[in-house]
């Protein structure tokens, strides 16, 4: 096999690019108010559920970046602005139906072996084209010509930042389960469901707002 193909960034790159990755983490962003909202209405185990499926799409965006698929959105903005809105939607959506949501939901939610999470985290990971313009412009600064193919060092690269973000995403997912823990003692389990409601709705709109 061609030694080029199995180049991956050098050390020092690779340094740098945990550093950054560790210091963006840090930031709680939309993806995290997403998790926290469901583990504090459902949790630890829908909050991870959820973690991991946005945890999936994302590993597709930073593939799409790899295989410069990402660059579409800058070249047909009509084409992020779908993507945009249809996220934002979506989110919208699931603040809705939280509100609206049976009370005693959350038992059957979290132990149903076919729970939505996994699959609502993949779609909110999907729809979100502000990640796949991130990684077009973050993942290139650590990449070296000379260090062997483009395309395979970005892709090195997106399965780090992807697996970075996971763990940090997991992580306030077991503290939203614990906060979703103290509520169930409290039996305060509606407050946590609208406030979910509140985040999903607010998230929602800031994303179809915001501008890029």
């Amino acid at each position: 096999m061609d030694a080029r193909l199995m180049s991956l960034p050098d050390f020092t790159q690779i340094y740098l690019f945990i550093g950054a990755c560790l210091a963006l983490v840090s930031i709680p962003g939309p993806a995290v108010a997403f998790i926290v909202a469901r583990g504090v209405s459902e949790g630890t185990k829908a909050a991870v559920r959820t973690a991991a499926g946005i945890a999936l799409g994302n590993l597709c965006q930073a593939l799409a970046t790899a295989f410069g698929l990402a660059a579409l959105l800058v070249s047909y903005p009509s084409v992020y602005l779908w993507l945009k809105y249809a996220g934002a939607s979506y989110l919208i959506y699931l603040g809705l139906r939280s509100f609206f949501a049976k009370a005693n939901s959350r038992a059957s939610t979290d132990n149903e072996r076919n729970s939505p999470s996994f699959r609502q985290g993949t779609l909110v990971g999907l729809l979100n084209p502000k990640v796949a313009l991130f990684l077009l412009a973050f993942l290139p600064q650590f990449t070296n010509s000379e260090n062997g193919e483009l395309w395979l060092q970005l892709l090195y690269l997106g399965f780090g930042f992807v697996f970075i973000g996971w763990l940090g995403d997991s992580t306030w997912a077991l503290f939203a389960g614990l906060a979703s823990a103290r509520l169930q003692r409290n039996n305060d389990l509606s407050w946590g469901r609208y406030a979910a409601g509140i985040v999903y709705f607010a998230v929602g709109i800031t994303t179809a707002i915001w501008s890029r």
